[in-house]
């Protein structure tokens, strides 16, 4: 009579629909953590300076941009980064290095004046 009962109640039929395997589905939920550093940093005024290694780590899936903030109205002083040359831009601020992943990798800098007065020099790093 109890089996009678369970069978009415559905509970027999549900044992025996059961599928063979089951989904299992984990989440975590990382914070975004970038940041860049400069190894033995300094410059020289009106030569051209290694300003050391810069490294940076970034683990926003969508990338990063590393920024160097100078002073303003420059017109022939570039940093070289792993030996390529990008002039500085006049408005005091700019693009040194992007990536379109997370990723963490290192550069050399170095600073060439030119005929400027490059003043204090800061390094940002934002997620895009």
């Amino acid at each position: 009579m109890l089996v009678a009962a369970v069978a009415a109640c559905g509970f027999v039929g549900a044992a025996e629909a059961a599928p063979g395997g089951y989904d299992l589905r984990i989440e975590g939920h990382v914070p975004v953590i970038c940041r860049v550093d400069l190894e033995n940093g300094s410059a020289s005024t009106g030569q051209v300076t290694d300003l050391g290694r810069m490294s940076e780590f970034c683990n926003n899936a969508a990338g990063y941009e590393v920024w160097l903030t100078h002073a303003q109205g420059l017109s022939s002083a570039a940093v070289y980064v792993d030996g390529q040359r990008i002039a500085l831009s006049s408005t005091g601020s700019t693009l040194i290095s992007h990536s379109a992943t997370a990723a963490s990798t290192v550069h050399d800098l170095r600073l060439d004046p030119g005929a400027d007065q490059v003043g204090n020099l800061s390094l940002r790093i934002s997620a895009l």
